[in-house]
């Protein structure tokens, strides 16, 4: 298989109803070397509860299981700072992410308060320099942090050398972004990046169950919408691996080893096309 330029990865949520050993086997299979595990499964979005965060042998198959393919493991999701819930990691979520060879953990913040944001967001970052591990803060226009700029903004007020700043091409578009405000940002702040398409008609800016919807289960493969995204990849830094986080409500019936092998090709396709521009 030709080198793709840049590292892909296969983001949990393209496959969400697969458990991590199953992702670990089904990304392989489709051709990816990389992937992002979500350590705590979402009943809300019909995700049944799993326990990765112990000892045990949900957590011992996904180490296998990466020791057998050779897979490896870009991030850990998905940690959320809740206003009403003063401890935003569970138990075991830095340790086992360690121990799966994650090199970041994302985290979004529902924090009204920009000044507590900043002071869990850097608490977080305290405890996972322990681990090794680097925190990525994502934002979207219905939450705590809005904009690129409001996220590069927190990092800095937390002098964190582990922090930096997560674009995720669907929120990035829908909070106002566009690829030239890529370079307002210092280029060491970006780690990864999530990559999926989606059409030119968004919900409006405070129609926040309509916009949460979209970003779940209304994302498209690149290449099926509007969004600018060979622009989008130019303008990120060349060694910034890009993970394809595509949910498609209208694909969710196929196998998940079928969207994982779209989802590859979709993003392969991309970087034809933006070494092509180079």
């Amino acid at each position: 298989m030709p080198t793709l330029g840049r590292q892909i990865s296969l983001a949990h949520l393209t496959v969400l109803d697969t458990t991590p050993p199953e992702l670990v086997t089904v990304a392989a299979a489709a051709g990816f070397r990389t992937i992002g595990i979500r350590l705590t499964a979402t009943p809300s979005v019909g995700v049944p509860p799993y326990d990765m965060l112990s000892e045990g042998p949900l957590l011992r198959e996904t180490l296998q299981r990466l020791a057998d393919t050779g897979v490896s493991v870009l991030d850990t999701e998905f940690l959320r700072f809740e206003p009403e819930h003063p401890v935003g990691v569970p138990e075991g979520f830095l340790e086992v992410s360690a121990r799966l060879g994650a090199r970041n953990v994302l985290v979004m913040s529902a924090e009204p308060e920009e000044a507590r944001t900043v002071e869990r967001f850097s608490e977080l970052c305290d405890r996972a320099a322990g681990y090794g591990l680097h925190v990525c803060l994502e934002f979207a226009i219905y939450t705590g942090v809005r904009t690129l700029a409001h996220a590069a903004h927190v990092i800095a007020r937390s002098k964190r050398s582990n922090a930096s700043v997560l674009v995720d091409a669907l929120h990035f578009s829908r909070s106002g972004g566009i690829p030239a405000h890529i370079a307002s940002v210092d280029p060491s702040l970006f780690r990864y990046a999530q990559i999926c398409d989606a059409g030119a008609d968004m919900p409006g800016p405070g129609d926040t169950p309509a916009l949460v919807r979209e970003a779940r289960t209304g994302r498209l493969l690149p290449g099926e919408g509007d969004l600018p995204l060979a622009e989008l990849v130019a303008a990120l830094p060349v060694a910034v691996p890009l993970a394809i986080e595509a949910p498609c409500r209208a694909t969710s019936e196929l196998s998940a080893f079928e969207r994982a092998k779209r989802a590859h090709q979709a993003l392969a396709a991309l970087l034809q096309t933006d070494r092509e521009h180079h």
